[in-house]
Formats: C-alpha cells, sequence, structure tokens
C-alpha cells in the first residue's frame, strides 16, 4: 500500500510541476480519481489492497485520458492499440517504464531543490 500511496503522490506531483499541462485540470480531484482508479484495479484483480501495479494502472488510465502525456508519450494512443498475448508482461513493461520516469524526476527535483539552498 505503501508503495502505491509513493507513486500516485509522485505522479500527481509531476502534474502540477509540469508546465505542459493546463494547471487547472491537475486539482485535487485528480488525485482523488487516481486513488478510486487503482482501489477499483486492486477489486478487478480479486485483490484486498492496492498495490504499485494498481497504481500505475490508475495512471496509465488518466494518460490514456489525456490528450497530452507526462509519462507514457512512447506508448502511444491507448484507444488503437491491440490487446497483448501476456497482459503480465506488458504489464511489467508499463510498470518499469512509470517507476523509472518518475524516480528520474524525483531525483532531479531533489539536486534542484538542494541547489536552491
Amino acid at each position: 500500500m505503501k508503495e502505491a500511496e509513493k507513486v500516485i503522490s509522485s505522479y500527481y506531483q509531476l502534474q502540477r510541476r509540469s508546465a505542459t499541462q493546463n494547471a487547472a485540470r491537475t486539482t485535487v480531484r485528480m488525485l482523488e480519481s487516481l486513488i478510486r482508479l487503482a482501489q477499483a484495479h486492486a477489486r478487478l484483480m480479486f485483490r484486498n489492497e492496492v498495490t504499485q501495479l494498481d497504481a500505475i494502472t490508475a495512471i496509465l488510465c488518466i494518460e490514456s485520458s489525456m490528450t497530452t502525456s507526462a509519462i507514457v508519450d512512447s506508448v502511444g494512443n491507448a484507444l488503437h492499440s491491440n490487446f497483448t498475448e501476456n497482459p503480465d508482461q506488458e504489464y511489467a513493461k508499463q510498470e518499469r517504464i512509470i517507476l523509472e520516469k518518475l524516480r528520474s524526476i524525483e531525483e532531479f527535483t531533489d539536486i534542484t531543490d538542494m541547489e536552491e539552498l
């Protein structure tokens, strides 16, 4: 659960900082939506607790609904994609992409914050 919270929190903070996004679109309502989507995915997968994968799936849903993407530009339009032979492998791939980007952004932000001191 803590991992899922961290992923959702990092993504929300990224959206708030992103210059390409409309600031009015990134509200607390978006954060609530991310949480509800992650909870819904956990229930869909018959889990009682939200996992990091559920948080990643929520982010993919949000990213797919936006005209511009903060993280998964390279994935393409989800509406024009095919179902894969191995969905678990595709989930793992998407999870790696998003976590790597969130970590690199966090590291950059930490360095920038330290330089401001």
